[in-house]
């Protein structure tokens, strides 16, 4: 595998590329501060993300990475030599707004990290060569998004859109399935921060109330409000459960949501935790839920491989982009996403059955690795950007038609 630090730090500068990464939100300097100085990963690979733009910018002319949502507009130089700007916008800004920012960096080669179609064409009119890296997936229905979907393939298709990666296979296979070229996806992954080796399988074992355990962002179309109307719904039915939310609840309704069902006695809203602290809170949970509905935009839950790392047992919804991920009955009991009642009779099947939680437990590793991907983030940019013949034949050669993902193309795509 072709890896950024496996490569000759001199190739890139010779060449004097002017890279520009664009990206919704995730704001590039406060992450390079706070690990700095110490701090620790608020989101899976954080870290491993930061390091790697950073190599790059020794080796290139210029690195600049730009978020679009940021607390205030910002341009600055970090000590590792990485160009951070924020454009200071709010979510559910208009994509066109990014141009200005976008054309002050000047690239040559441009890294468009979400859909932004606005951006897509600002690329393609200035004939910049581009990569298009996304956690994004593509099943929703209806007309407005048919057509939306059907202008971003054509989009992607074009020859200056050099390639599209996605995260895990079911997400790459919703871009073809909206039309994009199967050639030029490359499916790619975080490079692994926990394995199921690290832990020993468990059992379910002592009385009391169950624990429940989510993490991601508290909102409706992650089905965290479905969780906590089944949570409500066990525990008017005597059964003894607790939850325990981690993730941001921007706007407070999950709160108001848990008071307005009576169970703030039984929630625990921890608000944004540590990555490295996940493994731990999910070990010391007797249940993972994953519960997004089907019109939350899911590519590939990182909850999953942290769960399966972590051995603890997952209820998950049948959202299309954990099918590749997660077996019913032998990785996770999958329940009918939106769903409450079924929701909490997947619940109480788990932590009823102890023979179910153990096996379901020993499975993770193998599940776990099922999942594994042979590309990176990292090694995706960085042969990109290498840009020899030997790099562009590495590409090809994991992309999604090349053959090698033929059982997991399998798994992904629902029998008739």
């Amino acid at each position: 595998m072709i890896e950024h630090g496996d490569r000759d730090p001199g190739r890139y500068g010779r060449m004097s590329l002017r890279f520009t990464i664009v990206q919704y939100a995730g704001d590039y300097r406060e992450a390079f501060e706070r690990l700095s100085a110490g701090g620790k990963e608020t989101y899976y690979a954080q870290r491993h993300s930061v390091d790697f733009v950073g190599s790059l910018a020794r080796r290139l002319e210029q690195v600049a990475v730009i978020c679009a949502v940021s607390d205030t507009p910002y341009d600055a130089v970090l000590a590792n030599g990485v160009r951070a700007v924020g454009a200071g916008l709010r979510p559910g800004f208009d994509p066109a707004a990014l141009l200005p920012f976008v054309a002050r960096t000047e690239p040559n080669r441009l890294s468009i990290n979400s859909p932004l179609a606005p951006v897509l064409r600002w690329a393609r009119r200035n004939r910049i060569r581009t990569i298009v890296p996304l956690a994004d997936s593509f099943n929703a229905g209806g007309l407005r998004a048919a057509i939306r979907h059907r202008l971003l393939a054509r989009q992607l298709n074009d020859p200056l859109i050099e390639w599209v990666g996605n995260h895990g296979i079911s997400a790459c296979l919703s871009l073809a399935g909206i039309g994009v070229r199967a050639d030029k996806i490359v499916p790619w992954d975080w490079p692994p921060a926990h394995r199921p080796t690290d832990y020993p399988s468990r059992n379910l074992t002592g009385d009391g109330p169950r624990k429940v355990f989510y993490v991601g962002s508290l909102s409706q179309a992650k089905g965290v409000g479905d969780l906590l109307a089944a949570t409500a719904r066990l525990r008017g039915q005597g059964y003894p459960v607790s939850l325990t939310l981690a993730g941001r609840d921007a706007d407070g309704s999950m709160a108001a949501r848990a008071r307005a069902l009576a169970i703030e006695d039984a929630v625990t809203f921890l608000g944004v935790v540590a990555n490295e602290d996940v493994p731990q809170l999910m070990r010391e949970a007797d249940l993972v839920v994953i519960p997004s509905r089907h019109d939350y935009p899911e590519g590939l839950p990182l909850t999953i491989y942290e769960a399966l790392s972590a051995r603890t047992p997952i209820v998950a919804s049948d959202h299309p982009m954990f099918r590749n991920a997660l077996t019913d009955g032998e990785s996770a009991v999958i329940f009918r996403a939106g769903d409450v009642n079924q929701l909490a009779a997947a619940i109480v099947k788990v932590l009823d059955d102890p023979a179910l939680y153990q096996a379901l437990s020993a499975s993770s590793e193998d599940a776990w690795n099922r999942i594994q991907l042979p590309v990176t983030m990292g090694a995706f940019v960085a042969a990109w950007l290498e840009d020899t013949v030997p790099a562009r034949q590495w590409l090809s050669s994991h992309s999604l038609n090349s053959g090698r993902y033929g059982a997991a193309i399998e798994k992904a795509v629902p029998r008739s």
